[in-house]
């Protein structure tokens, strides 16, 4: 994840994202550091997206690809 801006948003519709292509799990560092599993979009522009209250995400560990 080097060099980007990674943010946390809320998704409108998560049963969306499970079967998308460009989703994969994630275990992500917030802020207050603590760790939490999200899911990870590689789209950058999904209309599924609140951005309204979105936060930076210290780190990203993406899992493995099954």
């Amino acid at each position: 994840m080097a060099k980007k801006q990674l943010k946390i948003v809320r998704l409108i519709e998560p049963e969306l994202c499970l079967e998308c292509r460009f989703s994969q799990m994630a275990a992500v560092e917030q802020a207050d550091g603590t760790t939490s599993r999200m899911i990870y979009c590689r789209r950058r522009d999904c209309d599924n997206w609140d951005t309204s209250e979105s936060e930076v995400a210290n780190d990203v560990h993406l899992d493995d690809a099954a």
